[in-house]
């Protein structure tokens, strides 16, 4: 009979056990090595990319705030990193970017509305509403706001604040404007602080006169360009000066 203490369980040798453990350990970083290479191949990059709200910053603008490259990996992009590229852009208010899978990058913006162009020593500037300079632009191939004419500015950059009185009230002015009402002005004409015409597409003149009762003149504004219509082309101008407007009709 074989005693207890004579009988032996089969033992591994330890370096047959080392060996097999570094094989695991190579196998698993072979497969995270292929499952990284894996993801970042062309089967995961991202098949489109719609920009939502933008009306005044181009698309091409977007990507190129937003440094999107022509192929995106959805598991790379950093939709953090996006947001913050393009809140650095003055002329976007808020924005918000999410991916919708499989293969959807989707950007949202709110721009701060420019309200005038305006001349200055080296190109044109872009103004919103507080006479904020947005953009500067070297020329201007096609305007979608009015342009502020009589007045050329010096030394203004991106992001500074305009201070002269009168283009503050004149930008104010246009953003009491409907939108349809801004889109038919071509020109805002400063001859002095007591003459301020505006122009439309029509050539039809809007004396505006001063900066007092603004609020009253956009508002008669936006009533009387759209009632008229189709018959704008009738009229030589309109004064607003005078409680009710004179509207003068072309003989």
């Amino acid at each position: 009979m074989i005693r207890p203490e004579q009988f032996q369980y089969p033992r591994k040798d330890k370096r047959l056990l080392s060996t097999q453990g570094f094989i695991g350990l190579l196998l698993v970083l072979v497969v995270l090595i292929a499952g990284l290479l894996f993801i970042k191949s062309s089967y995961f990059t991202v098949g489109s990319v719609i920009v939502e709200g933008n009306k005044y910053v181009s698309i091409e603008d977007v990507y190129r705030i937003a440094d999107i490259p022509e192929t995106i990996n959805i598991f790379s992009l950093n939709t953090t990193n996006i947001k913050m590229r393009l809140m650095h852009d003055l002329r976007i208010a808020e924005t918000d970017v999410s991916r919708q899978f499989p293969g959807t990058i989707v950007i949202s913006i709110k721009e701060r509305k420019p309200m005038a162009y305006i001349a200055s020593s080296y190109g044109f500037l872009e103004l919103d509403k507080q006479g904020m300079v947005l953009a500067v632009f070297k020329n201007i191939k096609q305007t979608n706001v009015p342009m502020i004419t009589g007045i050329r500015l010096e030394n203004q950059y991106v992001s500074d604040k305009i201070e002269n009185g009168v283009i503050k009230n004149i930008v104010n002015y246009l953003s009491l404007l409907d939108e349809v009402t801004l889109n038919q002005l071509s020109e805002i004409n400063l001859k002095s602080s007591e003459q301020i015409i505006a122009y439309t597409v029509n050539s039809v003149h809007i004396r505006l006169g001063n900066s007092d009762r603004l609020s009253d003149k956009a508002k008669f504004t936006n009533e009387i360009l759209n009632e008229l219509g189709d018959k704008k082309k009738m009229v030589e101008y309109i004064d607003l000066n005078y409680v009710p407007p004179v509207i003068k009709f072309k003989q």
